[in-house]
């Protein structure tokens, strides 16, 4: 049987050493990007639109100022490029406004892997108690005389966008979401929410479509010199969007977003049509 020597004993011992530390470092590493779920975006801007019977503005005093239907009446861009916004996703449960986004900060109730709950209808990635969304309100009237009988409708339209060069950049803005809510500032309705995807995101299915949302039916569209319709648009990335059974579009490997833009348009229509 062979003997080492005393130097050769020393020598594999340290080769043993250094196996030893590359594989912790190696477990460490994927530990680490087990549980980051960090993942942000560097904001959103927002283009409204709508159809030519409306007039849209983002102050009360602006829109009421307008006498006749122009060209510059017809659009409102909002932007927002300097809040990091974290993952989070809406409470189909909740009726109001004030209600705000549902989140959650154990990380152990979440997969981290997929960025779904061990249990439960919803997933969630990581979110904090600040930075996970941007509200945008408009106010919606008519520029001619009141419009009766009337169904006002919000659809996105697929001129939406990311930046940066984060390979998984497609996926987080199939994310991107608007929670609806028509009402004054103080109380407001949820009304229902639109993604990129165009899924159903009430129901968290990824086989039904959703591509508009309905916000008056069958009411009245005032005159923009008396009165008015607010519409608050809350903006934010839904980690609980799922894109497939079990694999929701957020999960870890997403750290690496920019800014997105979202174009959303409003359309009023005859009730009976």
């Amino acid at each position: 049987m062979r003997k080492f020597s005393a130097r050769q004993k020393l020598l594999l011992s340290s080769i043993l050493s250094i196996c030893l530390c590359v594989v912790v470092l190696g477990v460490a590493t994927f530990a680490w990007l087990s549980s980051n779920k960090e993942t942000t975006s560097n904001g959103m801007q927002l283009k409204v639109d709508v159809s030519p019977n409306l007039i849209i503005d983002d102050a009360v005093a602006d829109l009421q100022a307008v006498v006749g239907p122009t060209s510059d009446n017809f659009s409102v861009t909002f932007s927002n490029t300097a809040t990091a916004l974290t993952p989070t996703t809406h409470d189909s449960t909740y009726a109001t406004y004030a209600s705000g986004l549902k989140y959650i900060t154990n990380a152990n109730i979440v997969d981290p892997e997929t960025g779904l709950p061990s249990e439960g209808s919803l997933a969630f990635a990581n979110a904090g108690a600040t930075g996970y969304y941007v509200d945008f309100t408009v106010y919606i009237a008519s520029t001619s005389k009141a419009m009766d009988n009337m169904d006002l409708a919000v659809s996105l339209t697929p001129a939406a966008s990311i930046g940066g060069d984060g390979a998984n950049k497609a996926d987080t803005l199939a994310a991107a979401s608007i929670d609806f809510y028509v009402g004054s500032v103080a109380q407001a309705n949820y009304k229902g929410t639109l993604n990129v995807a165009g899924f159903d995101a009430a129901a968290n299915d990824f086989t039904t479509e959703k591509t508009s949302v309905e916000l008056v039916s069958n009411s009245s569209i005032p005159l923009n010199t008396s009165s008015y319709i607010t519409v608050i648009m809350r903006c934010y990335v839904d980690g609980a969007l799922l894109k497939s059974a079990g694999q929701a579009y957020i999960n870890t490997a997403k750290v690496d977003l920019n800014d997105i833009t979202l174009n959303a348009t409003f359309v009023a229509t005859d009730h009976s049509n």
